[in-house]
């Protein structure tokens, strides 16, 4: 899951939503309540960001 205390920078939260979106893409289970007017795996994707169930995470170095 997204760690919801840590700050991201816009790349990486660019990065998670895109790799989360092809997952959804690919068939992955889509973990929030989508509307039906919602239908690109992008914005599914964004839901599930802002709603903080992401299941990837970045590990920074150092």
């Amino acid at each position: 899951m997204t760690n919801p205390e840590r700050k991201y920078s816009k790349y990486e939260r660019t990065r998670i939503i895109s790799a989360r979106a092809l997952q959804i893409a690919q068939g992955g289970p889509v973990l929030v309540k989508v509307p039906k007017s919602v239908t690109l795996p992008i914005d599914v994707a964004k839901l599930e960001w802002e709603a903080g169930v992401i299941p990837i995470d970045i590990k920074k170095k150092g």
